[in-house]
């Protein structure tokens, strides 16, 4: 594959073959080294000069990133967006494209956008948190991943703070007022990291909750992922599969989520943010999915703590949980 967009920068035939997974790329090597560390590196190294073949199979985002990669090499003025900052940030990296090679480099473009538009924005780290996912480890490797977490807990963390002052403007105000805006919820941004796979999910959760993020908060969002994360993992007909390795993966799957949310749930106490119906739930998918027995103590222990806002349904835990043919969490909606 040639991308179009390089075929009219030059009229000279192509002395450099680049190989990405299945796509090839007709490019020259002037360009390439002037730009990527990497390539420069390779054609030095290489035993034959007059090489014109190269394969960046390992390259992370494929060939989407590389070739978005040469036509910066190429001087074309590639657009940096939400949806592409976290995929050409680790393609500088692989590619070494760094102000030591040349000014103004590709590494030092995407460094900018995600200090002036992604870490100052939940949302627009929340995104590109989910799109680090298929770029491991690179991603990590540069640092994105955790500063993406950090900056996710810090605005969370902004975000209630001034929805707070702004309740409290509300409660005391200087002179009547005739009509209050609607208030927007400081964990507005909480849905949206249902997105993220269960690793990053508990990192998110783990940083706020340090940073001090309200508890009732804290439950809205675990309720929220547990929803999403949970649903359509449970077997429709168990005694057809029983025993299968559909039926072995999808518990296992379903026991790591319910051991990892109630690892994250607020601290116990009679007064609990948790809803007791999302506990007696959860303790009811733990049994299905064969938790482990401190998960399994642990609800219970919560559940004990609250059982004078229990009702019937909360406390009827089934003899055989594998009788179910439901996810118990489908029907509980965030309060």
């Amino acid at each position: 594959m040639l991308p179009q967009a390089l075929r009219s920068i030059s009229d000279v035939s192509s002395d450099l073959m680049i190989e990405v997974r299945s796509a090839s790329f007709a490019l020259h090597k002037f360009p390439l080294v002037s730009r990527s560390g990497r390539i420069r590196k390779l054609l030095l190294e290489a035993k034959d000069t007059k090489i014109s073949r190269l394969n960046l199979t390992s390259l992370p985002g494929g060939s989407d990133a590389f070739e978005l990669a040469a036509k910066f090499c190429y001087g074309v003025n590639i657009e940096i967006t939400i949806s592409n900052v976290a995929l050409l940030r680790c393609a500088a990296r692989f590619m070494e494209m760094t102000e030591d090679i040349s000014e103004k480099n590709l590494e030092i473009r995407t460094e900018v956008f995600l200090k002036d538009t992604v870490f100052p924005n939940i949302s627009n780290s929340i995104s590109v948190l989910h799109r680090c996912e298929t770029l491991l480890p690179v991603s990590e490797e540069v640092n994105l991943v955790s500063r993406l977490i950090n900056a996710i807990a810090n605005n969370a963390c902004k975000e209630q703070l001034t929805s707070g002052l702004s309740k409290l403007e509300h409660s005391f105000p200087p002179k009547p007022v005739q009509c209050l805006d609607s208030e927007t919820p400081s964990d507005w941004w909480g849905k949206s990291l249902a997105v993220l796979n269960l690793d990053f999910f508990q990192r998110v959760l783990s940083a706020v909750k340090t940073k001090g993020l309200k508890q009732d908060i804290i439950s809205r969002i675990l309720i929220n992922y547990a929803q999403n994360s949970l649903q359509g993992l449970f077997i429709k007909d168990p005694q057809l599969v029983k025993g299968s390795y559909l039926d072995l993966d999808l518990q296992k799957r379903q026991r790591i989520i319910v051991e990892t949310i109630a690892s994250l749930l607020p601290s116990q106490s009679r007064k609990s943010t948790v809803p007791m119906a999302f506990l007696s739930s959860l303790l009811k998918s733990a049994i299905a999915a064969s938790a482990s027995t401190s998960c399994k103590s642990d609800l219970e222990r919560r559940i004990s703590l609250q059982l004078d806002q229990a009702i019937l349904e909360d406390i009827l835990i089934p003899a055989n949980p594998h009788g179910n043919n439901h996810n118990p969490l489908c029907h509980l909606y965030m309060t």
